[in-house]
């Protein structure tokens, strides 16, 4: 049967119920918070590119467009003058650029400050980058790539589709779209490993290019292949020389004798990044030669074992580095290669260290100044390198120990792996505090040290990576109580942020630990969690699976509430696939299960869906009875929120039967439901709203009134979607209140949004209402 056109409520989440223990009151609890239009992502231009001429020139030559010099010369960008630079030699464009070379030559850098220079000659509207990160254990997939670069073109993550091809197809057709409209981007594809990652970010046409780096040179994807080499030794010394007059312009070694320079460049090997980090040592000791400094590398014991791309020269800088650190720093040195993230924040360092905030910030920036730790927005993070440099001390020094399951129980472990579970704990801890404020609403003040939801969100998305990072360190080290609990903490905010594919993957870890330990009632749980996330994630298939493997872990240890909430996802599932005659046995199993288990809560969490079932099937009067009877049983609960929501779904019901009296009606208890209780900001927004749409006979001025309050919920709860469609509504009802500025106001506001969030097709309906309001 065709299902019901997709309506206001439906984007505001008003949609299947389920309870339980591992699974919330709600699966569509929370709409997707999508990510902003981000299309000038290049981070800064290093300040200067000591020896690179020759390599930007041969960037920019595969950059130019082929149809005109740029509008301006290269502006602060580090590279050099690009005008006249279209003379002798020219080679026409390509799709793509490689740049290959080992780590630490400057890649990046030049990457960076050619991308800058390009835009700002006019050849690029704007630019996308990426950090692949695809040296680490854990690089950036494909799939996540494009999810990246689909929500900083504003594509809103409930468009994003589930597999990579299908992500790469949106991709492509969204850049062609921008193509169309005369934009033409630059997309940098940093720190790829190989071919098979940087495929699929590669457009459709050559109207927009692409800028890859990689420790390897990539043959295969048609690019024009650059590999840049170590610096000449003029330019070294170069380096060398401007960063200490960057730091003091009064430094006289830079200015005066500089015996010892060419050695100390020599002994770096000429790369950029070791001769940064000896810059840096002789910045942090004034009285220190250059002499000196050669001489104390020359005699360094240990270096970096040499990769095929000559990592060497690196490993003799952080050896010096290292030997210079006080023990205390070294140690802390150590201990943050343990982190799960990218990054980390003050506190966690602090847990990690064991020690008081203001000892670490004070060892954080003696590691700043040396080079070995980078600093951005109270963040710490350390270059790949870096922190495989100090991974392996900490192995080499004892403390660290493999983290495998070889070494047993992660509490009888070496001190560093305790530090990693005391720093797990850690973000277990404040995340079960965080996501307190996910279900107690905006303005409450839930414990744990964050003032309200909004700064609970705002840490939480901070350190999502870390939190989802630290599930699988978890199940490496044997945490199990961690790894197991950590994915049900992080539930209710993946699913608000609409972090699927992380949501499926701490899930599926949770799954195989439980399993491991033998506890069936976890894995079960972690099971269902899995497939409620596969269902949003459009993965209906697997969801199935996840479900039916939690019902029947939960029937083997005779949990039958539990297998009562699976078989609610299940119904939710087959429902979702487009098989609502096989939900419907599904859910009227599950309701048979939690009559007999005399759970009012599931009850009426099942009669939710089985309403939303029958409306599928189109049997309206199923629907509305099933709806008004989750409502009652909600109102016997006292939870007003899920009270007004399904009378919301009767109400749907009835107006899809043509009987919008009845629907009022429906929509009127509603209210008055949610006036009873103070409800999340976001379900405030969803009955309002519903409401206001099917109450055809409230005054202009009392539908604008509840409108207003509906904005102000949409704002509190970061609810961008809803809130689009809130200041369409708002438009509408102005105008046909009779003021036609506030009226159109509110509509472009509307358009405008719902393009940032991708949603096309909705602003094109009211710019085209726009166009007629003013013809």
């Amino acid at each position: 049967m065709a299902s019901a056109p997709r309506s206001v409520a439906a984007a505001a989440g008003i949609d299947a119920v389920t309870t339980g223990d591992y699974s919330p009151l709600t699966v569509n609890m929370y709409p997707t918070a999508p990510a902003p239009t981000a299309l000038a992502s290049l981070p800064a231009a290093p300040p200067k590119l000591s020896g690179r001429d020759a390599e930007v020139e041969q960037v920019l030559s595969a950059l130019r467009p082929q149809n005109g010099s740029p509008r301006q010369n290269m502006g602060p960008s580090g590279a050099s003058a690009i005008a006249g630079s279209a003379a002798e030699g020219f080679v026409p464009p390509v799709l793509v650029t490689s740049v290959a070379g080992l780590a630490g030559v400057g890649k990046t850098a030049l990457a960076v400050a050619c991308g800058h220079s390009a835009v700002e000659a006019g050849w690029f509207s704007g630019s996308l980058f990426i950090d692949l990160h695809g040296y680490d254990e854990s690089p950036v997939q494909p799939g996540q790539a494009l999810e990246a670069f689909l929500r900083a073109l504003g594509i809103d993550a409930t468009g994003i589709p589930p597999t990579a091809e299908e992500r790469a197809a949106l991709y492509r057709s969204a850049l062609e779209d921008r193509a169309d409209q005369g934009q033409r981007l630059l997309i940098v594809a940093d720190n790829a490993a190989s071919a098979d990652q940087v495929r699929l970010l590669l457009p459709g046409s050559s109207r927009h290019q692409v800028l890859i780096t990689s420790r390897h040179t990539l043959p295969t994807i048609n690019a024009r292949l650059l590999d840049l080499a170590v610096l000449s030794p003029e330019a070294a010394v170069a380096l060398l020389q401007h960063a200490l007059q960057s730091a003091d312009p009064t430094d006289q070694r830079a200015r005066g004798a500089t015996d010892g320079i060419e050695e100390l460049a020599a002994l770096c090997g000429y790369l950029p990044l070791a001769l940064h980090i000896s810059a840096a040592l002789l910045i942090l000791d004034p009285d220190q030669t250059f002499a000196e400094l050669a001489a104390d590398l020359a005699a360094a014991l240990s270096r970096l074992s040499l990769l095929d791309d000559g990592e060497r020269a690196v490993r003799a800088s952080f050896d010096l580095s290292y030997r210079r650190l006080p023990p205390d720093h070294a140690e802390l040195f150590r201990l943050l290669s343990l982190n799960p993230g990218p990054d980390i924040g003050l506190e966690a360092v602090a847990v990690l260290a064991d020690r008081p905030v203001p000892a670490v910030r004070s060892m954080l920036r003696a590691l700043v100044q040396a080079h070995l730790v980078a600093s951005v927005n109270r963040r710490w993070s350390m270059h790949d390198l870096v922190r495989e440099y100090a991974t392996e001390l900490a192995h080499d020094t004892g403390q660290a120990a493999a983290i495998d399951a070889s070494r047993g129980p992660w509490e009888a472990a070496e001190p560093h792996v305790r530090a990693c579970g005391r720093l797990l704990e850690y973000y277990a801890t404040t995340a079960l505090a965080a996501s307190a404020h996910l279900t107690a609403g905006a303005r409450s003040a839930a414990a744990g040290g964050f003032a309200d939801q909004d700064e609970a969100l705002a840490w939480l998305d901070r350190e999502r990576v870390n939190l989802t990072s630290s599930v699988a360190v978890a199940a490496a080290i044997q945490h199990q109580e961690i790894a197991v609990q950590l994915p049900v903490i992080l539930y209710d905010y993946l699913l608000w942020r609409g972090y699927f594919d992380d949501l499926i993957a701490v899930t599926t870890i949770a799954c195989g630990v439980a399993h491991q330990a033998g506890a069936v009632a976890a894995e079960a749980g972690a099971w269902n969690n899995c497939g409620i996330a596969l269902t949003e994630a459009s993965r209906f298939e697997e969801a199935v699976l996840a479900h039916r493997r939690a019902a029947d872990l939960f029937a083997s240890v005779d949990d039958d509430n539990e297998r009562g909430k699976a078989l609610n996802g299940l119904g939710s599932a087959l429902r979702e696939s487009g098989n609502p005659a096989d939900a419907l046995k599904i859910y009227e199993e599950a309701l048979a299960i939690q009559r007999a288990c005399e759970d009012l809560k599931e009850q009426a969490a099942v009669l939710n869906n089985l309403s939303l079932n029958h409306q599928a099937l189109e049997n309206v009067e199923g629907a509305c009875a099933a709806a008004e009877e989750a409502a009652s049983l909600f109102r016997q609960l006292g939870d007003t929120t899920n009270e007004s929501k399904a009378l919301c779904t009767a109400a749907f019901a009835l107006q899809a039967s043509g009987q919008p009296k009845e629907a009022q009606a429906f929509c009127e208890r509603a209210i008055e439901a949610a006036s009873r209780t103070v409800a999340s900001p976001l379900d405030e927004a969803a009955v309002l709203l519903t409401c206001t749409e099917l109450l055809t006979d409230l005054t202009p001025q009392q539908k604008i009134s509840y409108l207003l309050q509906a904005q102000a919920a949409c704002e509190r709860a970061n609810a961008q979607d809803l809130y689009a469609h809130t200041l369409a509504a708002l438009g509408r009802a102005w105008i046909t209140a009779g003021d036609w500025d506030q009226g159109a106001v509110h509509l472009t506001d509307a358009a405008t949004m719902l393009d940032d969030l991708g949603l096309a097709d909705e602003a094109a309906d009211i710019w085209e209402l726009l166009a007629l309001l003013q013809s």
